[in-house]
């Protein structure tokens, strides 16, 4: 099972209280994954499609408990057959229910002798906050994509029309801080979100807190890991640097052994360059507390440092 097929199963356990989160939930995801036309008979027809089972028998509950309608469940395959699985299809035989649930989720509204497709969200759905956020959880239902976060961070939802796409996006951002953006692809837009704090932030709208606390989960792990990487890059290039520092006073201080010039130094650098000489690879804390007496880190950083300007003036 895929992380965005885990949301999905938990989600579709989840039925609303109230028969207004209950219509505005049926309304998102008619748009995302319903289809809709005329009949034979010149009435309404009404198919509403999922790829997952547990969202199937969520709507066709739901269709029950809000209309009293007995949706048909029929089980095929995609079209595209690229794709794996199966799809699940849930039709509504009769004219008279198909243009009701249609009338009442707002997806339909009488116009000037004939029926009005509304392209965009009716906001006598929206009036309250959990509507919303009902509303936001159809529409991810029926046609949301959530990547598995161990690989990356990307949710989205497809929209058929650009007004459609804007009135979600504009949804999703009256909620704290979720900047959604829209993009165009293939004829259709998507509105889709990549920040992984965000994404949780959405998890949680949704009502989706098992996967939330996955999803947290994962984004711990990963900062750990980062930070370990961080600090492990930072000890290294710190490593190298003190190894291409320590080069440089060996051969400064060659230069004065070679020369029989050590015993020209003070007597306090001369004793620091011979541990430097006895001692290559240690750091700079490390010939300090081999002084004698032991001196600070600074102290032998000071002193090298005397020694190489002693030096530069030699040559």
């Amino acid at each position: 099972m895929s992380f965005a097929s885990d949301v999905k199963n938990e989600l579709a356990r989840a039925m609303p209280d109230k028969q207004c989160c209950r219509l505005a939930e049926l309304a998102g995801f008619l748009r995302a994954g319903g289809a809709f036309g005329r009949a034979k008979d010149g009435g309404c027809a009404l198919t509403l499609s999922t790829e997952n089972p547990a969202v199937a028998r969520h709507y066709k509950k739901l269709l029950k408990e809000c209309f009293g309608t007995n949706s048909n469940l029929f089980v095929g395959n995609h079209a595209n057959f690229r794709k794996k699985g199966h799809l699940y299809e849930l039709c509504i035989d009769e004219s008279a229910d198909a243009e009701h649930i249609l009338r009442e989720t707002r997806v339909i509204r009488a116009g000037d002798g004939r029926d009005i497709i509304n392209e965009g969200i009716c906001d006598e759905l929206l009036k309250t906050r959990c509507c919303r956020r009902a509303y936001l959880r159809g529409a991810f239902l029926g046609a949301g994509a959530l990547s598995d976060p161990e690989k990356g961070y990307h949710l989205e939802i497809v929209c058929d029309s650009e007004v459609m796409a804007g009135d979600l996006k504009r949804l999703f951002n009256g909620f704290a801080d979720i900047r959604a953006k829209v993009t165009s692809r293939r004829g259709r837009f998507a509105v889709y979100i990549k920040n992984s704090g965000r994404i949780a932030d959405i998890l949680n709208i949704l009502g989706a807190h098992g996967q939330l606390l996955k999803l947290e989960n994962v984004r711990i792990l990963k900062e750990l890991k980062n930070r370990t990487n961080r600090i492990n890059n930072c000890d290294n290039a710190n490593l190298d640097k003190s190894l291409r520092a320590a080069e440089g006073q060996l051969g400064v201080i060659a230069w004065l052994r070679d020369g029989d010039a050590l015993s020209s130094l003070p007597a306090k650098l001369r004793a620091t360059a011979l541990l430097r000489l006895a001692n290559p690879e240690a750091s700079l804390s490390e010939l300090g507390e081999m002084s004698k007496p032991p001196i600070s880190k600074s102290a032998v950083h000071h002193r090298l440092k005397r020694i190489e300007e002693i030096v530069a003036k030699r040559r």
